[in-house]
C-alpha cells in the first residue's frame, strides 16, 4: 500500500485502545502456528473481507478500536488477486472457491478504470478521484493474473491492463521516474518504491506481449539503481518529506528490484537489490527473528516496533535470492521472520473482523497499522508462507 494510514481513533474506544494494549503486554512469547493453518486462516480473512461489501472488492481493512470494516480498496485488491491465484496454482486453496472470487474482484476493479487507463488513489471512500501510478501498476499486475489464468473469457481483463500498461508508459520521465500520477496521499513528489509498480507492469509486457511495458519497468529500475548510495541506500523510500520509510515501503523497493532484475536478466539491479537487503537482514533481531518497522538513511532503526506487513515482504525477497544464489543464510532468516509472524496471527479469534488475520504491526498499539488488521498484511504473509514451501513469488 502506498498511503499513510494510522488506523487508530483513541475517540472511537478508548476502553477497546486500553484492553488491546493490555492485551499486547501480556500475551508474551508464543509457539508459531503450522504454516498450513496459517495460510488457511489468513485466505479466509481475506474472503471474509471482500464479502463485507457488496462491491465485489476487499475492504482496506479491520479497525480494532471502531470494530468495523473499511471500504473497499482498489490497489491492495489488485495484488491479493495474485496472491490468491497463485495459492490455487500450488494447491493451498480450492479453485472453486477462489476463481470465482476472484474474477469478481476483477470484474470490480474494472468498473473503477478511469477512461485513461488509471486507477484512483485511496480506498473508494477517498475522493477526488485521482489517478495512482503505484496503485495502477498493482492492480494491472492482478488484471494480467486473470487473463493469463484463463478466467478471461471475453478479454475483459487483458484489455483493461493494456489500458493501465499504456497509460503507465505514457506518464514516464525519460529518466525512468514516475512524477506523474504520484498518489495525493503522500508529500514526496517522487517515490523509488515505485519500482514494485514496475514489476507487475514488467510482467503484463512479458505475459500479455504489451508493447514497451518491459522497456519503462527497466527504465524505472535504472533510475533507482542509479540513486542507491555507498551504504546501499535508496532515498525516496518515504512516503512523506521529511519522515523515515517503513520497512514495508523499503521491501516494495528491493523486491521491485530484485524481480526485474532477474526478468531481464540484469546482474546489475539483482546485485543492487541484494545489497540492499543484506542491510535490511542485519538488523534482524536474533531472539525473535522481527525487524524493525521504520528505517532511516543507512539502514538505521528508527522504530522501536515490528511491521508484520514489512517482515512478510523481507521474508519474500529472503526466500527468492536464497533460491537464485543458493546461499542459506538468506533461507534462515526468512523463515525466522516467518516464525515470528506466525506465533502473532489470531487463528481462531473470537472477534469475527480479527479471526485468522495478523495484525499491522507488533505491538498493535504503535507504528505503521496499529490498531488495524490491512488486508495487505494478509497477502504477504500469505506469500511468504508460499515461498517457505518452495513456492516461487515471481
Amino acid at each position: 500500500m502506498t498511503e499513510k494510514r494510522t488506523g487508530s481513533l483513541f475517540s472511537a474506544a478508548t476502553p477497546r485502545a486500553l484492553a488491546f494494549i493490555l492485551e499486547e503486554r501480556l500475551r508474551g512469547q508464543r509457539e508459531p502456528h503450522e504454516i498450513r493453518a496459517c495460510v488457511d486462516g489468513a485466505i479466509a480473512w481475506l474472503l471474509h473481507a471482500q464479502e463485507v461489501n457488496p462491491d465485489g472488492g476487499v475492504s482496506v481493512g479491520y479497525h480494532v478500536l471502531r470494530r468495523s470494516w473499511g471500504a473497499s480498496y482498489p490497489e491492495t485488491t489488485g495484488y491479493i488477486v495474485s496472491t490468491l491465484l497463485r495459492a490455487t496454482k500450488h494447491g493451498f486453496a480450492d479453485p472453486a472457491v477462489i476463481h470465482p472470487a476472484a474474477t469478481r474482484m476483477g470484474r470490480w476493479l474494472l468498473s473503477t478504470q478511469m477512461a485513461t487507463g488509471a486507477f484512483r488513489a485511496g480506498t473508494m471512500a477517498f475522493e477526488p478521484q485521482h489517478p495512482a501510478m503505484f496503485n495502477t501498476g498493482q492492480i494491472l499486475g492482478g488484471l494480467a493474473d486473470l487473463a493469463v489464468g484463463g478466467l478471461d473469457p471475453d478479454g475483459a481483463f487483458h484489455e483493461g491492463a493494456r489500458r493501465a500498461a499504456e497509460w503507465m508508459i505514457a506518464e514516464q520521465d525519460p529518466d525512468g521516474a514516475w512524477r506523474r500520477g504520484v498518489s495525493p496521499m503522500t508529500t514526496e513528489p517522487v517515490h523509488t518504491y515505485y519500482v514494485r509498480a514496475a514489476w507487475p507492469l514488467a510482467r503484463a509486457g512479458r505475459d500479455l506481449g504489451l508493447s514497451g511495458a518491459v522497456e519503462a519497468a527497466v527504465r524505472n529500475a535504472e533510475w533507482v539503481a542509479a540513486l542507491q548510495d555507498a551504504e546501499a541506500w535508496y532515498p525516496y523510500m518515504n512516503f512523506d518529506i521529511g519522515t523515515d520509510p517503513w520497512t514495508h515501503t523499503v521491501a516494495y523497493t528491493i523486491q521491485g528490484m530484485l524481480e526485474i532484475g532477474v526478468m531481464a536478466r540484469r546482474e546489475d539491479l539483482v546485485g543492487s537489490a541484494e545489497r540492499a537487503a543484506l542491510r535490511v537482514r542485519e538488523l534482524q533481531d536474533p531472539r525473535t527473528g522481527a525487524l524493525p518497522g521504520q528505517l532511516g538513511p543507512g539502514y538505521r532503526p528508527t522504530g522501536r516496533w515490528s511491521s508484520m506487513t514489512g517482515n512478510a515482504q523481507m521474508a519474500i525477497v529472503w526466500f527468492r535470492l536464497a533460491q537464485i544464489t543458493g546461499e542459506q543464510a538468506w533461507r534462515q532468516a526468512a523463515m525466522n521472520v516467518n516464525c515470528f509472524n506466525r506465533a502473532l496471527q489470531d487463528l481462531g479469534h473470537p472477534d469475527p473482523g480479527r479471526a485468522g488475520g495478523l495484525r499491522g504491526s507488533y505491538p498493535g498499539h504503535v507504528g505503521y497499522g496499529r490498531f488495524w488488521y490491512m488486508n495487505w498484511t494478509q497477502k504477504f504473509h500469505v506469500d511468504a508462507l508460499m515461498a517457505e514451501t518452495g513456492v516461487v513469488i515471481d
